[in-house]
């Protein structure tokens, strides 16, 4: 497992996610060693974590939360029309 380090409190806190949820997340994940990631948060894709793993390969640093500007939830009867009204 990971130890993981949290850069971004505010964000967590501002979009109000789940502290305990990010940290298994991350403690969890492969990452190869000294190299950023950009993944989805797995509770709700509307939401981006972006890190890096430590220099000395011990801890992932969640330094950023990016959340989706324009997200809309539909299922597969509302994408065609969608996809209609974007192209007017």
């Amino acid at each position: 497992m990971n130890k993981v380090l949290i850069e971004c409190d505010t964000l967590i806190d501002e979009y109000e996610l789940s502290r305990e949820n990010i940290i298994k997340q991350l403690e969890t994940i492969k990452i190869e060693k000294d190299q950023d990631f950009v993944i989805a948060y797995d509770k709700d894709f509307r939401f981006t974590l972006v890190g890096e793993m430590s220099k000395n390969n011990n801890s992932i640093v969640l330094t950023n939360i990016i959340k989706a500007d324009d997200f809309r939830e539909m299922d597969n009867s509302d994408l065609f029309q969608f996809i209609r009204e974007q192209g007017d």
